[in-house]
């Protein structure tokens, strides 16, 4: 989170970022139930809620919910089971949720709690669990030929009655430090956001773009809200879908038109992830790994 003004607008060429976007997605619709049997890796669950041949598919569908900046929705993003392992696993570890918050005198960035701005509990998820690992998966795979070496942890977050996020952007002002797939340590951002819903008994808990263009009047009212001129995407929480979205313009840059804020919750609990997909500045944006 950064809570800081926004800095005026880039105007970007996104034709050659988009039609590598737009093949890719293309490929996805083609190939998500046909060509399953490529690439798919057998991981073993060891847990109650996992079957011991559990198996990490790539099966979903998706809708295009903005090109420019682009948006997408995926639907069947996470399967049942992959989410009841993941709630056993966590029921026990959720505490205040953490926001980054820019310092601008010292140019740092820190990590706190702040439950005025963010009042949601949370829990991490080690990246050796078995269905970490698969989303993970999942996510790189769409990011196709845009770089995608890692992503970071994945965050479990939970909202009950009142609890939300205020406006913020994922892109970070500074960069923050990771281990590189080659061993050594480099300066990241986060390229792409998947916020996945894994919880929906609630009223309220929208996902909320003001900057985006919000659905039709003919679009599906389980998964989406409009407002009353049409500006600002409002996605309710499904479960086992996610909404997922580029963080920078194809220059590296922040795209401020991706601030967006989690709606109070009115009734209810609302539980999904947070999977950030990094990119490493000094490497190549598009065709990197």
């Amino acid at each position: 989170m950064v809570l800081v003004s926004r800095p005026p607008a880039v105007k970007i060429d996104f034709r050659c970022l988009l039609l590598l976007s737009t093949f890719q997605i293309w490929n996805w619709v083609t190939n998500s139930v046909s060509s399953l049997s490529n690439g798919v890796v057998s991981i073993f669950g060891g847990s109650p809620l996992l079957p011991d041949d559990y198996v990490c598919t790539q099966e979903y569908s998706i809708e295009l919910l903005s090109v420019d900046p682009l948006v997408i929705y995926v639907n069947g993003f996470v399967k049942d089971h992959e989410i009841n392992h993941l709630i056993h696993k966590t029921k026990d570890d959720f505490s205040p949720s953490f926001v980054y918050d820019y310092k601008t005198d010292k140019n740092e960035i820190l990590s706190e709690v702040n439950s005025t701005w963010r009042s949601s509990t949370s829990a991490m998820v080690s990246k050796r669990d078995p269905v970490s690992r698969c989303l993970a998966k999942r996510l790189k795979s769409l990011m196709g030929n845009l770089q995608h070496p890692d992503t970071e942890r994945l965050q479990i977050v939970k909202y009950v009655g009142g609890e939300r996020f205020r406006m913020h952007n994922d892109y970070l002002p500074v960069h923050l430090e990771a281990k590189h797939p080659d061993g050594s340590t480099k300066k990241f951002n986060r390229l792409v956001s998947s916020f996945i819903y894994i919880g929906d008994n609630c009223t309220g808990g929208e996902t909320y773009f003001p900057d985006i263009k919000g659905v039709g009047p003919n679009a599906d009212g389980d998964k989406f809200s409009r407002t009353e001129d049409g500006m600002g995407l409002l996605v309710k929480p499904k479960k086992g879908n996610a909404v997922i979205w580029h963080n920078v313009h194809q220059n590296g840059t922040g795209d401020e038109r991706m601030a967006h804020a989690g709606l109070p919750v009115v009734n209810g609990t609302k539980i999904g992830m947070n999977l950030f997909g990094i990119y490493y500045p000094d490497e190549p944006l598009v065709g990197g790994t």
